[in-house]
């Protein structure tokens, strides 16, 4: 039935080590936490890295195949894909748990794509980051953060304040924290920009004040946190008719701190030699060099990683990595493969009218049946920008100041995890700003006339008020006006600093009677006799204004 809750099913079969003296170790099935093998047998700190890392940096390969030997191979195909790019992509996003019309997993199926995008996390080292279904808790407790259960030998689960399970406020006895946690905040929808010892810790001392315990990037903390439905790919559980085919901002950290190597620091004079990049790999249909390999097989489970792992160092007791790693899904359940990408449809995007000055935020959002969503923008003006929100939608703040007034089109495009987009074009349409109404812009009125923009013109001859007190003349009297006598009346009621033909074409065209003449005009034409102008333009103030030109 649509909605139908199969996190019992959801698991993986995580393997623990056994205290032999081999460098290699053998496996056997116990519990793990947010890195394999992590619980009270081997160690709380351990670290658990890919297969193949062996405390050097660089690129580290993990090749991805499919068994030949599997049912429903090539229908895998498509979703391994678009697994290893999300994994080598490494985008932390929000709002990626998709239901219902939001995604293309008919009701009653279990996506392929969203359940093996788990898996293989499990197979790079992460366990889940909540209690799940390996706790022997029952229902919602199993959404308790990850610890071992103390000395007690009993899980202490009590949600706090809040009523929330696997948030801050949790109380949780003696139970000993598992997961790694960004110090600053204890969110674990946000990331650091350095992801190491000194960002993240598993010490509940390093939380922040007032908080009790560490908090998990279940749904529900996430909507308490203020965030948009969001849940991290390592939380156990998972619905029919879901997609969640994106990783999450707690999944990212926690591949990246095991990035950082064995000594934990991600920079540093003496610290990068030891850090590596996942370059995920497809292998194909193919049983030939792969560090993890897939297949559909009679499991009872829904489906599960096995893994095996080896101390990377010898000495270091508490850095891992994956050896043989198989998943193994259940063909016992209805799943959805996903075949083909489909474009997002990014939504109309209107035109934007506003005056210089204003500030105008536009919310911007696409469709897509469960890809990341990345969005970016082609010919903006300098007062726009563009922000990604991460979580399927952008926000376009737009804030022009004086100077801005223009008229551009600009475009938005979306662009999903298969290199499809689509794109919209609008308007941004600015109006100058004219703060005192008298017809000039400020624009003009600060750099053409070096007058204060928020002056009025009280007696409306287009001279500011604060100008014809300067000047010596009465601002709420037409007839009065200063003398600048500079010969500037182009273009006419603009003038636009400069004298040149232009303004001798207008000021000839007053003479003869053409142009009614006002008080700006006067102020800037009445050139005779100079130094005591007399009020009219006339055949006198055209011979002095062409001396100027010349």
């Amino acid at each position: 039935m649509n909605g139908l809750f199969v996190g019992l099913l959801f698991k993986a079969l995580l393997k623990a080590l056994l205290p032999v003296a081999s460098a290699f170790l053998l496996v056997t099935n116990v519990h793990a936490g947010a890195y394999v093998f992590a619980d009270e047998i081997n160690g709380i700190d351990l670290v658990t890295h890919p297969p193949g890392y062996a405390g050097s940096g660089g690129n580290l390969t993990v090749r991805v195949c499919i068994d030949p030997s599997s049912p429903d191979a090539a229908d895998m195909e498509f979703s391994v894909q678009n697994i290893v790019d999300t994994y080598n992509q490494m985008l932390p996003t929000t709002s990626n748990v998709k239901s219902g019309s939001n995604n293309n997993v008919p009701s009653g199926s279990i996506d392929f794509e969203s359940v093996a995008l788990h898996e293989v996390g499990h197979c790079l080292g992460l366990a889940h980051i909540n209690a799940a279904s390996e706790s022997g808790l029952s229902g919602n407790d199993q959404n308790y953060t990850k610890a071992t259960n103390g000395a007690d030998n009993i899980f202490n689960i009590n949600a706090g304040a809040d009523g929330i399970i696997g948030s801050s406020d949790d109380v949780r006895g003696d139970d000993e924290n598992l997961v790694w946690f960004r110090k600053s905040n204890n969110d674990p929808f946000t990331i650091d920009n350095v992801i190491d010892s000194t960002t993240y810790s598993r010490d509940l001392d390093d939380l922040p004040t007032g908080h009790k315990y560490v908090a998990n990037a279940d749904r529900a903390v996430s909507i308490s946190l203020g965030h948009p439905k969001t849940e991290a790919v390592m939380q156990q559980g998972t619905y029919f008719d879901e997609a969640q085919r994106s990783l999450g901002h707690d999944d990212v950290a926690t591949l990246r701190y095991a990035q950082s190597g064995v000594d934990e620091r991600e920079s540093g004079a003496n610290n990068a030699a030891d850090n590596y990049t996942i370059v995920m790999e497809y292998g194909g249909i193919s049983d030939s060099g792969c560090d993890i390999s897939m297949s559909f097989t009679e499991t009872e489970g829904l489906a599960f990683c096995s893994v095996g792992g080896v101390y990377v160092e010898s000495r270091n007791r508490t850095h891992l990595r994956v050896t043989a790693a198989s998943i193994e899904f259940s063909q016992d359940f209805s799943w959805y493969f996903n075949s083909s990408n489909v474009a997002p449809v990014l939504d109309v995007i209107a035109n934007q009218y506003l005056t210089e000055g204003d500030v105008v935020v536009v919310d911007i959002s696409a469709t897509d049946a469960g890809d990341t969503l990345v969005y970016s923008e082609s010919v903006l003006p300098v007062f726009a920008n563009l922000v990604d929100n991460g979580d399927g939608t952008a926000t376009l703040t737009l804030a022009p100041v004086v100077g801005d007034a223009s008229l551009i089109t600009s475009m938005v495009t979306v662009t999903d995890s298969g290199s499809l987009s689509d794109s919209k074009s609008f308007d941004i349409n600015v109006t100058a700003l004219d703060s005192d109404g008298d017809g000039l812009s400020d624009f003009d009125e600060i750099n053409l006339y070096s007058t204060l923009p928020n002056n009025p013109d009280t007696d409306g001859d287009f001279i500011d008020d604060g100008v014809e007190v300067n000047e010596g003349s009465d601002p709420v009297d037409l007839t009065s006006w200063p003398n600048f006598a500079d010969g500037d009346v182009s273009p006419l009621g603009a003038p636009d600093g400069s004298v040149n033909a232009s303004d001798y074409l207008v000021m000839q065209r007053i003479v003869l009677g053409d142009i009614s003449v006002t008080s700006l005009e006067l102020a800037h034409g009445d050139l005779y006799p100079a130094g005591a102008p007399d009020g009219v333009i006339d055949m006198s103030d055209l011979i002095l204004l062409l001396k100027l030109v010349q």
